[in-house]
């Protein structure tokens, strides 16, 4: 727990503080988006959940190989994993649909809620006592003699320690979670190799509880994901020299803090077309349609989910299936990742040229 240890001898540099304020602009308006997405939150939440069930996926675990339209058809209820790679993937979607469920129940900074959080991540993928506390061995006052202290034991202190500076309010949420995070990952509290995957997931729970509600909207893996390198050198920057209780971890309060900051603009845009979708006029199905005579000839139904992130799946299913009964559009193939080819050609304009003619003899 050396950086939580540490926490008055780490300065804020002046553009991590001014960074922070700007960020805490943006969770402002915080309850004016919740108010602005109230009507259709549980649609949302579950299309929250599987996004970041993939991302997190592809981001920590694609070693695995799993392809994606696998993973697709992994987010079936219906669909039975084959192997330890789905089934990891099955108990990661069962873990963000837990997080983004509209009624989804506080979770509490504790040994056991992690313990639990733990076994439900890695069920069947790890032996049990894989997911067990880490042992570490002591020497005692004699040469010989030694003892093992669990390392539940040091998680408790550190949480307990954790829980009193948060009480006292003297440092920024995030930023003395983060030092939570790096201090977890290099105490190596689990037996099992994916001690980081654990801390970021908990980080990622706790920020939401911390008012960075736009998680609850957009994917926060997916932003991760496409700046994986630059996520994975802040961290192995916050490696070195942790264990002296030097550890670097502003290059990740950096990075993390950024992050959030393109995803709150993301959220500006997307509640801006939100918005403008449920003043119109006309029918959801019209816009989709409209959308789609604007497409390429050839299109996926994820061009239309892109466009539309707030339309449900079964309002542009049925727009589909309206325009293939007007012979509009027919499917090339079958399945979730079945492309669509638009039977009709969008009329566009031609001018013709005209010599013009004088007639001179008046």
């Amino acid at each position: 727990m050396n950086c939580i240890k540490n926490l008055s001898r780490t300065p804020l540099p002046n553009d991590v503080f001014m960074s922070l304020l700007k960020l805490y602009y943006q969770m402002g308006k915080n309850e004016s988006y919740e108010e602005l997405f109230k009507a259709d939150y549980p649609a949302i939440s579950k299309r929250v959940a599987t996004s970041e069930a993939m991302a997190f996926y592809k981001a920590f675990f694609s070693s695995y190989k799993v392809p994606e339209s696998r993973l697709r058809s992994l987010q079936l209820p219906s669909t039975t994993p084959n192997n330890k790679g789905e089934r990891l993937y099955k108990n990661i979607l069962a873990v963000f649909s837990m997080i983004h469920h509209p009624e989804a129940e506080k979770f509490h900074l504790n040994v056991t809620e992690i313990h639990d959080l733990v076994r439900l991540l890695f069920h069947e993928v790890y032996p049990a006592d894989k997911c067990q506390y880490r042992k570490m061995e002591r020497q005692k006052h004699s040469l010989i003699s030694v003892e093992s202290i669990s390392m539940r034991e040091q998680l408790e202190k550190m949480i307990g320690l954790y829980q009193d500076i948060r009480k006292q309010q003297m440092y920024e949420p995030m930023f003395l979670t983060l030092n939570f995070m790096v201090d977890f990952m290099n105490m190596e509290i689990f037996k099992l190799p994916e001690n980081d995957v654990v801390a970021i997931l908990i980080f990622y729970i706790l920020s939401i509880q911390e008012g960075l509600i736009v998680s609850n909207y957009l994917s926060f893996f997916q932003k991760l994901l496409l700046n994986r390198q630059e996520y994975q050198q802040a961290l192995d920057k916050s490696r070195f020299g942790w264990s002296e209780g030097f550890s670097e971890i502003m290059p990740l309060t950096r990075f993390i803090i950024g992050l959030f900051q393109r995803l709150y603009l993301d959220f500006q845009e997307y509640a801006r077309d939100y918005e403008y979708e449920a003043t119109l006029e006309i029918s959801k199905s019209d816009y989709i349609e409209n959308t789609v005579d604007k497409l390429s000839d050839v299109f996926q139904k994820e061009d239309i989910r892109i466009r539309h992130p707030f339309v449900s799946d079964s309002t542009i299913n049925r727009t589909l299936k309206r325009l293939q009964e007007e012979n509009k559009i027919r499917p090339l193939g079958k399945g979730r990742s079945a492309k669509w080819i638009k039977l009709y050609q969008k009329e566009t304009k031609k001018t013709i040229p005209t010599q013009m003619n004088f007639n001179l003899e008046d």
